[in-house]
């Protein structure tokens, strides 16, 4: 890995309406994917409005700290696109007029049968030394300059074109100022029924490590493992997530149920019921159904069948104490309810979820509620407790999260 110089990279978002979410930055996510695949760090990505004097200590400030600087928009002939100048500012450079890109500019401008307007010399500015990077796809070049190292490539802010010169020029000029096709690759795994700092307390020792590195990012009700190897080519990056994911498994690994970091629980649940052709019924206390609908979402229908549902509610309903009623009561109706989901028997698996439903029972609020989740089997039946209730969306989605999760355990036989 010594003969790949391994680059620190940054993205720079130019535009007033960026920065005050008039419009969504999608051009920075698509940049960062790139630089990722060809083994470019990405430290900073930052977002300017359009003022030269702020633009130009911000750029001054990233050429001190990275190798690399992908500048994208104000490039165009309007008053506010100002981008150029603040480079040529920063780095010291005078603006020079580029008589080619000049000439190419009258030259689309008569092809589309239009008048040149006196502002658009301003997209033929340049400053001095720099590299054009050519653009077939617009009207305004890109270009290229460097200072003590770090290259700083000016890109138009129009979608469509800046991927072009980014496929084009940019890319392949990066890979050879690294010196090959070094690559960063990012694994999740997609964790349930665990939280942030559990994880943490498990795998912070591998947190520490620099190559691969392991990282955690919390989700409401549930929290990633985020794992990204760097290696001379695809291959071995590979080969550096195999081990850390190993590692990472022997730690968590019941904790784990998925390598998509795409993947919600309930189309995991989905996956598991649609690989085994098992019948699942789910009663619910809060007749809107929610957990029964968040199975729909996730690709259910196959798996669902309303007469089921009707049948076992029509047995067990009854059983289910008032929702304003003292837990006592629900701590009586408990047994009696798993009693009634076992003599059902039209499932292989029926879910019970009861509690508290009035929204004043938040998860954030002072008075917490609680809710009891009953999960009848062929090995049995399970149940949990959870010291919160309610209807807010937050407190939905931890409940769900839990029924899905002691779905899972049950299928798969775990603890």
């Amino acid at each position: 890995m010594s003969q790949r110089n391994w680059l620190k990279g940054e993205i720079v978002t130019t535009g007033t309406e960026i920065l005050l979410g008039q419009i969504v930055d999608t051009n920075a996510a698509w940049i960062a994917q790139q630089l990722n695949a060809i083994g470019i760090h990405l430290y900073y990505k930052s977002t300017v409005g359009d003022n030269e004097r702020r633009l130009c200590e911000l750029l001054r400030v990233c050429m001190q700290r990275s190798d690399v600087v992908i500048v994208t928009g104000g490039l165009g002939p309007t008053a506010d696109d100002i981008t150029r100048q603040a480079i040529a500012r920063a780095t010291g450079a005078s603006l020079v007029l580029h008589q080619p890109t000049l000439a190419n500019i009258r030259r689309r401008f008569s092809n589309w049968g239009a008048q040149m307007t006196s502002n658009n010399q301003q997209q033929a500015l340049m400053p001095s030394g720099a590299d054009i990077v050519p653009n077939p796809v617009g009207t305004a070049p890109g270009f290229c300059v460097e200072q003590d190292g770090c290259l700083l490539f000016a890109l138009p802010g129009v979608p469509r074109e800046m991927k072009h010169l980014m496929q084009e020029t940019v890319l392949p000029r990066l890979q050879a100022r690294a010196g090959g096709a070094g690559v960063i690759r990012v694994r999740t795994l997609r964790t349930i029924g665990t939280g942030e700092s559990a994880l943490d307390q498990e795998l912070r020792d591998l947190m520490e490590a620099s190559n691969p590195t392991v990282g955690l990012a919390a989700h409401t009700g549930q929290a990633d493992v985020r794992l990204t190897a760097r290696g001379e080519d695809e291959a071995e990056a590979e080969r550096l997530l195999d081990a850390v994911e190993k590692d990472v498994r022997a730690r968590v690994g019941d904790f784990v149920y998925s390598t998509q970091k795409d993947k919600d629980i309930a189309e995991h649940i989905v996956d598991l019921w649609a690989a085994r052709k098992q019948r699942l019924a789910v009663i619910e206390q809060d007749r809107a159904a929610p957990i029964a609908a968040r199975l729909r979402r996730a690709r259910g229908d196959a798996i669902w069948d309303n007469g089921l549902q009707a049948r076992i509610e029509t047995q067990t309903r009854p059983l289910f104490p008032p929702v304003d009623a003292a837990e006592s009561a629900y701590a009586d109706a408990v047994p009696r309810i798993a009693a009634a989901l076992a003599a059902a028997g039209s499932a292989a698996y029926t879910l019970a979820v009861l509690g508290t439903t009035d929204p004043k029972h938040g998860v954030y609020q002072k008075e917490r509620g609680f809710t009891w989740i009953l999960c009848h089997g062929p090995v049995g039946a399970r149940q949990v407790r959870l010291n919160f209730g309610g209807g807010d969306e937050i407190t939905m989605v931890w409940k769900g999260n839990r029924c899905f999760d002691l779905l899972r355990r049950a299928l798969l036989g775990l603890d």
